[in-house]
């Protein structure tokens, strides 16, 4: 099990660092003629849709959702499209590029571009994501989110120490 362990968070931040190699001034829309698995194609539409519903039902009911960028972990189908709805309203055209994925059993690593324009803010950003999921059947057990948020703020013409607004 810790064999299993290691190679997910080896596999991981090889993703990271190749995402990051990537850059963000280019990227299609999902990779060509590769197949990707069922659950990141529904996990990607359901972050480029309008309905945070959508993002809930991809996870089990007591999955879990973390943005490693910000420090915040949410529980459960209803949490997840809570968070989900929170971000379209701060973000404009919030979404997800997926640019390759990788299974190895349960364990599915996600190698994309997250972007959008947060409202306000003088320009749009463009960032490396790389995305850990946890499976569990054909539904997410637990996702883990590892982003730039000070690529996100430089990007976006923010200062460093924004935060969004409270109402």
């Amino acid at each position: 099990m810790k064999l299993r362990s290691n190679l997910a968070v080896a596999t991981l931040i090889g993703a990271m660092v190749t995402t990051a190699a990537l850059g963000t001034t280019a990227f299609a829309a999902q990779p060509a003629g590769r197949h990707l698995p069922g659950v990141v194609t529904e996990w990607s539409a359901a972050w480029n849709g309008t309905g945070p519903d959508a993002l809930g039902a991809v996870f089990t009911a007591d999955g879990t959702y973390t943005d490693q960028a910000i420090g915040v972990t949410f529980h459960g189908r209803q949490e997840i499209a809570g968070w989900k709805a929170r971000t379209d309203g701060l973000i404009e055209n919030v979404h997800v590029t997926v640019r390759a994925a990788y299974r190895d059993g349960r364990h599915v690593t996600v190698e994309g571009v997250y972007a959008g324009h947060i409202k306000g803010a003088p320009e749009p950003f463009a960032v490396p994501l790389a995305t850990l999921l946890t499976t569990d059947g054909h539904r997410i057990a637990a996702d883990q989110d590892f982003y730039s948020l000070g690529a996100v703020l430089a990007q976006s013409g923010l200062p460093v120490d924004w935060t969004p607004p409270t109402s």
